[in-house]
């Protein structure tokens, strides 16, 4: 259980630092973000479908 606590927190420091680098106004650009975040929260902390969306939001945030 500790490990997969880490694995989020380290999962949410990686996504803060480093984030989607395109452009704000682009809405192709945040699908993909969303998607690809979505994709790594479900790979790397196996959590449920609603709490990666949830994670991808607030990661892509910047280019909404």
């Amino acid at each position: 259980m500790k490990n997969v606590s880490m694995a989020v927190v380290v999962a949410a420091t990686v996504v803060a630092l480093a984030g989607c680098g395109a452009s704000k106004s682009d809405p192709k650009a945040y699908s993909k973000c969303l998607e690809s975040e979505a994709a790594k929260y479900l790979d790397e902390t196996g959590s449920n479908l609603d709490y990666a969306n949830e994670m991808a939001a607030k990661a892509c945030a910047d280019l909404k």
